[in-house]
């Protein structure tokens, strides 16, 4: 698995299109043995993604909302660090929509995988995925977590530089926390809510007044 990082790590530091690095990275996806990669940089109130899913599941991820369902994204905004997923071994630790979630996206071939989510600026989250037709994926070793984020992190550092275009660009909805959170700076409880994000309050600001705009020009496109 190491041996792979190294090669995404060398895959961010390619010089050339968008589209280039987009094909090297369906090349390394399919030399480990995987299905296929996705990208998402979870903004607040907007995300971006980059993945060679296909176009119909694609438009049908975004469609019925699915990044507010699916247990992918949950678990990497929780806990932040590489984990190995498998929808059908999930089942009986996942709600109804969660489960119907995961046989939605199976018809797609993607039943298992590796998610590797990293902390990027103004409360940002990026993950990449590969997904596995397979039903579990079994690793001979664990995954070093701090080789895998830097892999990432310098992913997310190449697309952001190259100022990549997505390709599904998607106005988010508030999750109930998020939508607490921008209720408590309504009212002015700023200082209170960022000692409870552990962030300055001039950094809180700026994100939710992304996030405000964000739902703006979602409320305006409806």
């Amino acid at each position: 698995m190491q041996r792979w990082l190294d090669k995404l790590i060398d895959i961010s530091a390619i010089e050339g299109t968008q589209n280039k690095i987009e094909k090297a990275l369906a090349g390394l996806t399919n030399q480990m043995g995987f299905h296929s990669y996705a990208y998402l940089n979870l903004q607040p109130g907007r995300i971006l993604a980059i993945t060679n899913y296909s176009r119909e599941w694609q438009s049908i991820y975004f469609q019925l909302n699915y990044p507010s369902l699916d247990p992918v994204v949950k678990r990497a905004k929780a806990i932040k660090r590489v984990f190995v997923w498998a929808g059908e071994l999930e089942r009986t630790r996942i709600s109804k929509d969660e489960r119907k979630f995961y046989a939605h996206a199976a018809e797609f071939g993607i039943r298992s995988g590796i998610t590797i989510p990293v902390k990027t600026a103004n409360g940002s989250i990026s993950m990449f995925t590969v997904a596995s037709e397979k039903r579990e994926i079994n690793l001979r070793r664990e995954i070093d977590a701090v080789s895998a984020a830097s892999a990432v992190g310098q992913l997310h550092t190449r697309f952001t530089f190259l100022r990549a275009r997505p390709q599904i660009e998607d106005p988010a909805y508030l999750d109930p926390k998020e939508a607490t959170y921008l209720r408590w700076i309504a009212v002015g409880k700023t200082m209170e809510l960022a000692l409870t994000l552990g962030m300055y309050p001039k950094i809180l600001i700026s994100v939710f007044t992304t996030l405000i705009w964000a739902c703006i020009s979602m409320l305006a496109s409806m």
